[in-house]
């Protein structure tokens, strides 16, 4: 267990991070963020590193195949049995990760889900496999972000895109950012927004292409050997490697 003062005094250190999307800084820079993430308890920090790597894209593209993602997410999950709302964060990344995967593959031609159970995860599977031939796989009622997704991908509006996808992470995470004040939760909550809103201080609008490219075909839909030097560099591959350094 951690002790209260400790946690409490760890997040009041942590500077406001504003919406997504209007700051071109991020207001901690990674170096301090380590530096804090250091009062964290043992135990955490090894829960912190599980989340981090399941959640980046960076993280994921390691993985030689998709059933070892979810396999590797599962075990995460499993591993977060105390933590019931970083659960439930955790297996709502990787489903819109799902639903961003089947996107590319249809936009890629494939005409049916297929054995979508070696390749998705989570609630949706289902529905995806029986309406795979409409535009938001019959979710869009409560869902509509991707019927825009697919719109935005047939167009090729690659920007627009990848802007879209971080907003839907983003309000997932203040959703259960919402329920946390002073706990290890508020501080995983909080990194993991910062690797959004530092990702996208980075953002090169002509990387565009190429990175979508890279992450649509990293999330859990056509995982592929790709050479490094090939891959512009990102927040995600820099903070994946770096948040593991700091919390091991």
């Amino acid at each position: 267990m951690s002790r209260p003062h400790q946690y409490i005094a760890l997040v009041t250190s942590l500077p406001h991070l504003g919406k997504l999307f209007t700051r071109k800084e991020v207001p901690i820079s990674e170096y301090r963020l380590k530096q804090r993430l250091s009062m964290l308890e043992p135990e955490h920090r090894n829960v912190l590193k599980e989340i981090v790597e399941i959640t980046a894209w960076a993280g994921v593209a390691k993985y030689s195949n998709d059933k070892d993602v979810i396999r590797r997410a599962n075990q995460v999950i499993a591993d977060l049995k105390d933590y019931p709302d970083l659960q439930h964060l955790v297996g709502a990344r990787m489903e819109t990760r799902t639903l961003i995967a089947a996107l590319r593959r249809r936009r890629a031609g494939q005409e049916t889900a297929g054995d979508i159970q070696t390749w998705g995860f989570g609630r949706w599977c289902g529905q995806i496999q029986a309406n795979w031939s409409d535009p938001a796989f019959g979710l869009g009622h409560f869902m509509p972000w991707i019927a825009d997704a697919h719109r935005l991908m047939q167009t090729g509006d690659e920007i627009a895109m990848e802007r879209l996808a971080l907003t839907q992470v983003f309000q997932q995470l203040d959703h259960y950012n919402a329920l946390h004040e002073f706990d290890f939760e508020a501080v995983a909550i909080y990194v993991l927004r910062w690797v959004i809103v530092e990702r996208w201080s980075r953002y090169n609008a002509d990387d565009a292409a190429a990175r979508l490219e890279r992450l649509v075909a990293s999330a859990l839909g056509q995982t592929q050997d790709v050479d490094p030097e090939s891959v512009p560099g990102d927040i995600l591959t820099d903070t994946n490697s770096a948040l593991e350094g700091a919390l091991s």
